[in-house]
């Protein structure tokens, strides 16, 4: 994958203030960020390969985080997927490549896209 699709983050959530929030996050450390409350939207950028890394906020319905899940996937196997989550979890969903507890701030969102360890 080339180093440019890497760098491309699509996130998806309901909460507008969030969303911005971690769109001027990781935009403040070189990444490429495409934001929506839509997750039809955010599934036309799947299907048309922006493939880097999908963040996926708890506040998407069941149903959607789903479908884009399957779909990214399918058209981007190369590339990450992060879900923010409100609650604590004792592992990462095997959907997932990475989890991350929305109160744990920037470090550790930008750490999850970047797929460091904690």
């Amino acid at each position: 994958m080339p180093e440019n699709a890497k760098r491309a983050v699509i996130s998806v959530g309901t909460l507008p203030e969030v969303v911005s929030l971690r769109e001027a996050v990781l935009k403040s450390v070189g990444y490429t960020v495409f934001s929506t409350a839509r997750p039809e939207e955010a599934l036309s950028r799947v299907r048309s390969g922006d493939c880097g890394v999908l963040l996926l906020c708890y506040s998407v319905r069941d149903l959607w985080r789903r479908q884009l899940v399957r779909e990214f996937r399918e058209k981007c196997p190369h590339g990450r997927i992060v879900a923010i989550t409100n609650s604590k979890m004792d592992e990462v969903p095997k959907e997932v490549d990475e989890l991350v507890f929305g109160i744990e701030g920037a470090e550790a969102l930008i750490d999850a896209i970047q797929g460091k360890a904690a």
